[in-house]
């Protein structure tokens, strides 16, 4: 070979995760490292060093490789640029070839600015054509200046800036058919389905849901389930996870136990499971006991590099099993034989919609995909719809009857308020379980404020009824103030106000229960949860408060 790995960089692949860094740089080790071919003897060697930077490990670690050259590089932005402007090893001199791979989600995630910088440093450091061996110049294959790709879902004006100033006259490769408009396409095989469901009933739905899909009595296969739940925020990916580990044994009236005795319990559990004693990752994924015997798993961005990365890697070895996660794991992840996706919170972009549904059905296999939607969101059908993505309705009684075992003669109801009632318990349990519910509460009202403009009239904030999303939660009542900070000296105090407001609101509860009248409970009874009525019944109040002014007068 005419050139050995001390030559420095010749490619640079940018990525907007590290997840996604990962897997690229996965595949670039495995068709480096191909077994030579048994029509011929010969072998082939070659000096091709392929590496990664993407941050989550000492820098100094980066560097050394760095030193040593690494021929191949994928990295993220921000890591990038760190190593461009301050490590003196990294040689990218004789750079060939630079690929923006899933360029407007660097974009969306605010790295404009990092790459423009990127971009700069690159073109100061172009070396001269002499420096490189004149048989390489020779060669056909090797580019007499940098080759710059550009890859990206989607065509806005954010990335056709991006175009220009990073590309020079670019040849444009097309996946579809420009003329016919933005239109998203899925696999034929993908089932897509909607559910409508309200507020204080998405957590008994998504519950009935994991629950017919592991249930032995109607699929045998269960251990060979893979399933995907997709939400808004980091916070609430916390709280479910949590929930769905710990809340199992607060159920059908078992609220004797405290809080610490069941994690310890379920701790117990996994590390007969797991065979280990790591603490930490006990956190991340964990035997559930709330859906008997399955791994429950979970990835957001503000976990650890290494978490992360060992969350990535056994959810994709596993051969059954739940990932709770943001859209960190919606875009380029290869994760095998996922059967379904169940988009919790809907998207905040459409395109993220086509993103995660695309995490199953993969390679010509069969694959299901849920959205929630509430009652006042159901006109993102039609949004759906016009980009040509058809979805078929399921109704919440189809799917909140498959917790009624087979064989017996139950009314869902009944289940499904235990089941709520069981949540709530578990919640209201520890000062902790509190916290972590106003939090992830919190952090999703603010991020069902980050849809686009052109979503505006669909997903607003005034549209949502506080006190039924806090019943999501497992909460009681909708926090009073969203953007205060949960500390838990202030919870504490709340608590002791609410315990005196508790038994005075027991005492009213009392002689008002006495004095309802036969209609009045008749009414109430028609109108309980479980009955889902028109949309328009559905649709909360306003969260607009008044005016001092209008309070005075």
């Amino acid at each position: 070979s005419p050139l050995s790995r001390s030559i420095g960089t010749l490619a640079i692949i940018l990525t907007p995760t590290r997840e996604l860094a990962k897997q690229i740089l996965s595949v670039l080790e495995s068709l480096i490292n191909l077994p030579p071919s048994r029509l011929s003897d010969r072998h082939l060697t070659h000096w091709i060093v392929p590496g990664s930077v993407i941050g989550g490990e000492k820098k100094q670690s980066e560097k050394a490789r760095l030193r040593k050259g690494i021929n191949i590089l994928v990295c993220t932005p921000g890591r990038l640029l760190d190593h461009l402007s301050n490590t003196k090893s990294f040689v990218v001199d004789h750079l060939r070839w630079l690929v923006l791979d899933e360029a407007d989600r660097l974009l969306e995630l605010g790295f404009e600015e990092t790459l423009q910088k990127i971009l700069n440093i690159l073109d100061d450091r172009k070396e001269s054509v002499n420096k490189l061996k004149n048989n390489l110049l020779n060669s056909p294959i090797w580019p007499k200046k940098r080759q710059t790709i550009l890859c990206s879902a989607t065509l806005k004006d954010d990335v056709k800036r991006l175009v220009g100033y990073s590309l020079s006259n670019p040849v444009y490769v097309r996946g579809n058919d420009v003329s016919k408009g933005q239109m998203y396409s899925t696999p034929n095989q993908l089932k897509q389905t909607y559910v409508i469901t309200p507020a204080k009933l998405r957590l008994v739905t998504l519950t009935a849901i994991l629950k017919s899909i592991f249930n032995v009595e109607n699929n045998k296969n269960t251990m060979n389930h893979k399933v995907i739940v997709f939400f808004s925020c980091c916070d609430t990916v916390d709280f479910h996870f949590d929930l769905f580990v710990n809340s199992g044994n607060f159920q059908k009236g078992k609220t004797s136990n405290i809080s610490e005795n069941v994690i310890k319990l379920n701790m117990d559990t996994v590390e007969e499971y797991h065979g280990e004693s790591n603490s930490k990752s006990k956190e991340l994924r964990s035997l559930s006991t709330m859906i008997p015997n399955v791994r429950l798993f979970k990835l957001h961005g503000d976990l650890l590099q290494r978490d992360r990365t060992t969350t990535f890697d056994e959810f994709s070895k596993s051969k059954s099993g739940v990932l709770f996660c943001t859209d960190v794991a919606a875009r380029g992840l290869d994760l095998p034989n996922v059967a379904k996706i169940i988009q919790y919170d809907p998207p905040t972009d459409l395109k993220d919609y086509v993103h995660r549904v695309g995490r199953t059905a993969r390679l010509g296999k069969q694959g299901d995909a849920i959205l929630f939607l509430l009652p006042s969101e159901i006109e993102y059908i039609h949004v759906l719809r016009s980009h040509e993505i058809h979805a078929e309705p399921v109704q919440v009684e189809t799917l909140l009857e498959n917790l009624v075992p087979i064989n017996e003669n139950k009314d869902y109801k009944v289940i499904a308020t235990d089941i709520q009632l069981g949540f709530e318990n578990y919640v209201h349990s520890d000062t902790k379980c509190i916290m972590l519910a106003r939090k992830a509460y919190s952090s999703f009202i603010r991020s069902y404020a980050t849809h686009s403009a052109s979503e505006k009239h669909i997903f607003h904030v005034k549209k949502l009824h506080l006190g039924h999303i806090a019943k999501g939660f497992g909460l009681r009542e909708a926090p009073s103030n969203i953007n205060s900070s949960n500390s838990k000296t202030d919870l504490n105090s709340s608590n002791s106000k609410n315990m005196k407001m508790k038994k005075n609101d027991e005492k009213r509860l009392d002689a008002k229960l006495r004095n309802l009248s036969l209609k009045r409970m008749a009414e109430e009874d028609a109108n309980n949860e479980f009955t889902i009525g028109s949309y328009s019944s559905l649709l909360g109040p306003t969260t607009k408060r008044k005016r001092k002014s209008d309070q005075i007068k």
